[in-house]
């Protein structure tokens, strides 16, 4: 009991240190953003970059896994650092293995870390896939905006300037990120390519296709930009039928994982310690796992079925 008790109070220091130092950041952040109100921007930058949260930040992206998940957060459009995302999600999972440890059994504790990754990581597919919709959604004015500017004599990368202003996000934003890129040197096709890996998406791809073709060979592209925007607003509409047919799915599915929660919490309520006696014994541990295992198999093979490519 003495190793148990001395990780339990290990696991709250982590967590209370953790508490303190966002508490910190925010108090610090807020005073210090009073003080740069009338400072340079320059200033500003070097202010920011010399933060905890900005070096830590740093130390994170230039791991390979670091870099891959603040790609997903900026596909995300998330609005949260990459480091206060890596602190959340660890301090979440000390915080459940300590309460699930105490209130269930210690295997549950550990499961119920891998519990809260699973919910971050697919918060973070969720805000991936839903800003993806989003931006196919607005594909449709995309291409009536580059075929409006395009008949007016525009040349493609004004065109796509004057589409990032006049649209809202997501789709304003990632074509203002690729007028940057040709500013900048980047030609047009690279600036379509970095475009296509931030959205991937089958439309895009026949939007960008087109673009791209136009640029190099010339042709009627108003024609061609006015045919895929009726093509793609038809698309559109198609894919928010079927959407809304398996939104009941899905939500049921959800449903039901939190409820399998729940009525552990539940069991051990009606019948005290019944979960760290049943955990006690290879049989009980197996069972569990195995439970553990029909739910995320049928988790995974209802995600399958419900998933969907127009």
């Amino acid at each position: 009991m003495t190793w148990q008790f001395l990780a339990i109070l290990g696991g709250l220091a982590i967590v209370l240190a953790l508490a303190l130092w966002a508490l910190w950041e925010f108090v610090a952040s807020a005073e210090t953003r009073r003080l740069i109100a009338e400072r340079s921007a320059l200033a500003q930058a070097e202010y920011e970059a010399s933060t905890l949260s900005a070096r830590l930040d740093l130390a994170i992206h230039r791991t390979q896994w670091g870099a891959r998940l603040y790609r997903r957060i900026n596909r995300s459009g998330a609005q949260v650092r990459l480091s206060t995302f890596v602190v959340a999600l660890v301090g979440g999972s000390l915080l459940a293995v300590i309460v699930v440890w105490q209130v269930l059994a210690p295997v549950l504790g550990l499961l119920a870390a891998g519990g809260v990754a699973f919910l971050f990581f697919s918060y973070l597919n969720r805000a991936e896939a839903k800003r993806r919709e989003e931006f196919t959604a607005q594909l449709p004015d995309v291409a009536r905006v580059l075929g409006n500017a395009t008949s007016a004599g525009l040349a493609l990368p004004t065109a796509v300037s004057m589409a990032a202003e006049e649209l809202d996000g997501p789709a304003g934003e990632e074509l203002g990120r690729m007028a940057e890129s040709m500013k900048v040197g980047a030609s047009f096709e690279e600036a379509v390519s970095e475009l296509r890996e931030r959205m991937p998406s089958r439309e895009l791809g026949v939007l960008l296709s087109t673009l791209v073709v136009a640029s190099r060979s010339g042709g009627s592209l108003v024609t061609a930009l006015r045919n895929i925007s009726s093509t793609l607003e038809n698309r559109k509409e198609t894919r928010r039928e079927v959407r809304t047919i398996l939104s009941e799915t899905t939500s049921t599915v959800w449903a039901l994982g939190f409820m399998s929660v729940g009525a552990l919490f539940m069991i051990n309520a009606i019948e005290p310690g019944i979960l760290r006696t049943m955990t006690t014994s290879p049989s009980g541990v197996a069972v569990l796992l195995v439970v553990a295992a029909l739910y995320t198999v049928g988790f995974l093979l209802v995600a399958r079925i419900t998933k969907f490519d127009l």
